[in-house]
């Protein structure tokens, strides 16, 4: 054997183990994109690559969404509803989607989730005012025409779609990703969440935040290992609130039972969807302001996965719904 072919094989078996190297590399390796939106952040992590042109439609979509729904910005479309009454009107599929799903929830809720709080939650300092006095008395609803993407109200009561927007975001998402052949990721936008496929052969893991806790600690810990999505919000007061002049503590839900943000029990919610992150988004909320006991009896009423996080004696106390055994999280 000569020198030459010896340092053939050298060279060859070289190429070889890199190459095996460069696959085990590549086939553990995950690719994030994020950015700030919506006064949060958002991610999505995949073990695909997401090139650069999927990041640009990405940040469109949630630019879209953002001038469909934010209450921050004067020009989006529902603050421009919220701004100008009017009984009948035109709006975006986008709009039309969103609100579909809260009033499909506002029902199945018994009304413990009403979207039309707005001017509560701007004058307790959750959403911006406008510089406008805002007063509202008095509980009210909507409806929609199916028939040519319109809405239907009946009071000029304030749309604030804080509590779905963001779940509707991500589902835009997980659809984009889908469609382009990107199966395998984790999308989160302020702590709501899907997971889909796997991560690099194994099931998704997602932390659930510790209620008594700042910083980021998870108290139980959700894996996809009996399904490929997994859709999962969560709802709690533990980082959103303010005080009042009296020193009162005072939450940024609130119960449409009595206008007013809610007292109860419970630290922490947690709803899994097996098709949507916009119901899984809504419904949190929902069983947040209805308190424990409703709240499992409607989620087992409605096949709904949930976890709350209650005190009770001075304990933490774990209730879930029958979907959530059923899931087996």
């Amino acid at each position: 054997m000569t020198r030459y072919f010896f340092s053939k094989i050298i060279a060859l078996l070289a190429g070889v183990i890199l190459l095996i190297i460069a696959y085990l590399h590549n086939s553990n390796s995950l690719y994030v994109i994020n950015g700030d939106a919506y006064g949060t952040t958002w991610s999505i992590t995949s073990s695909e690559y997401i090139g650069d042109h999927h990041k640009d439609n990405i940040e469109s979509i949630i630019n879209r969404i953002d001038y469909v729904a934010s209450n921050y910005k004067i020009d989006s479309e529902i603050a421009k509803i919220n701004n100008t009454f009017k009984e009948y009107q035109f709006i975006s599929k986008d709009l039309f989607n969103i609100l579909k799903v809260a009033k499909e929830v506002e029902i199945n809720s018994n009304g413990f989730y009403n979207i039309m709080l707005g001017k509560i939650s701007g004058e307790l300092g959750f959403s911006p005012t406008f510089n406008k006095n805002l007063i509202q008395k008095k509980v009210s609803t909507f409806d929609l025409d199916e028939n040519n993407y319109s809405l239907i109200r009946n009071s000029n009561n304030w749309f604030d779609l804080s509590s779905i927007a963001k779940g509707y975001a991500v589902q835009e998402l997980h659809n984009y990703l889908i469609n382009n052949n990107l199966s395998n990721h984790l999308i989160d936008i302020g702590g709501e969440v899907i997971v889909n496929g796997l991560n690099n052969g194994d099931p998704w893991t997602v932390g659930i935040q510790d209620p008594n806790y700042i910083n980021n600690k998870p108290i139980i810990l959700i894996k996809n290992i009996n399904t490929n999505f997994l859709a999962i919000a969560t709802s709690g007061e533990y980082r959103n609130y303010n005080f009042d002049i009296d020193g009162k503590k005072v939450t940024h839900t609130i119960n449409p039972k009595t206008l007013k943000s809610i007292n109860n029990n419970i630290l922490s919610v947690t709803v899994v969807h097996e098709s949507s992150a916009t119901y899984a988004d809504a419904y949190a909320t929902s069983f947040n302001a209805m308190g424990s006991e409703m709240a499992i009896e409607i989620a087992n009423k409605n096949g709904i996965a949930v976890m709350l996080i209650i005190e009770r004696n001075n304990e933490i106390e774990f209730i879930y719904s029958n979907k959530w055994y059923d899931l087996s999280l």
